[in-house]
């Protein structure tokens, strides 16, 4: 919470300095695409009640995940921005002997998977530290989605055995983060960011914070 609480330091900063400075205003639209981290993903001691002692398992709780947005630059200082976040997809797999139910005793094997997206409209402030450079922070919500999938079967029977189930919760949460920013030129520009996602899920799935560290590229019509 000490991040939120400096985002939105940075917007209250913000705030206070494009009342008195109107310039620099104009559509943009940008990119970018990095590393995410699901905060609270399935891991392999999940199975533990699936599987006897000595199971083999791999879970991921990184993935890729991307963005496209658009926003309105007011002034120096202030934005609003807007646009689609692709968190990416979260995996687990595991075999060995299954300890019972959902299927009988015996040697198999079970996987599943969290892809997680949603729209975000967000307040976004700049602290320039001089014409090019600046610190960004940001807040605001997203309605995210989440398509999570579990199958699980065993590999010694015929006909092969085997169990699924799936579930797409949908919600809307808090989104805010931290970065920098540097403008080529009045046109195009760079950013390095960390956002986190809240409390992503539900009941049955879990719910889980995602962070998501990019770089984007961003255009601005003048």
């Amino acid at each position: 919470m000490k991040i939120a609480k400096l985002a939105s330091a940075a917007l209250l900063t913000a705030l206070w300095a494009g009342a008195a400075h109107a310039q620099s205003e104009g559509w943009y639209i940008g990119a970018g695409a990095g590393q995410s981290r699901a905060n609270n993903a399935a891991s392999c001691s999940d199975l533990n009640d699936v599987f006897l002692p000595g199971f083999d398992c791999t879970s991921n709780d990184t993935s890729t995940g991307w963005k496209l947005f658009a926003g309105y630059q007011f002034n120096p200082y202030l934005a609003v921005e807007g646009g689609y976040v692709d968190l990416g997809n979260f995996k687990i797999s595991a075999s060995g002997n299954f300890a019972g139910p959902p299927l009988p005793p015996g040697p198999g094997m079970a996987s599943g998977s969290d892809k997680a997206s949603g729209f975000n409209l967000d307040a976004v402030g700049t602290l320039p530290i001089n014409d090019q450079f600046g610190l960004i922070g940001r807040i605001g919500v997203f309605a995210w989605s989440l398509d999570a999938s579990a199958t699980a079967s065993q590999t010694n029977a015929v006909p092969t055995l085997s169990a699924s189930t799936s579930d797409k919760p949908s919600g809307t949460g808090a989104d805010f983060g931290v970065g920098a920013k540097f403008d080529f030129n009045g046109v195009a520009g760079v950013r390095v960011e960390w956002q986190r996602f809240k409390s992503i899920g539900n009941d049955t799935t879990g719910k889980s914070d995602v962070d998501l560290i990019s770089a984007s590229l961003l255009y601005r019509f003048r």
